[in-house]
């Protein structure tokens, strides 16, 4: 995404504004969230049960 200002008056002198969202970024960031969250849970749970024995 090149850096540049969004914000570029129109024809009739108002300012008009694009957002542009990437879904699949977001898609991809939250399932290596959630990855990580699960190791985190199970291996937590793993050390905890490997320290009783």
């Amino acid at each position: 995404m090149s850096k540049r200002d969004y914000c570029e008056a129109n024809a009739a002198g108002t300012p008009s504004i694009s957002v542009s969202v990437d879904v699949t970024k977001i898609v991809k960031y939250l399932c290596i969230a959630g990855i990580v969250i699960v190791g985190i849970i199970f291996g937590t749970k793993y050390y905890q049960k490997m320290i009783e024995d």
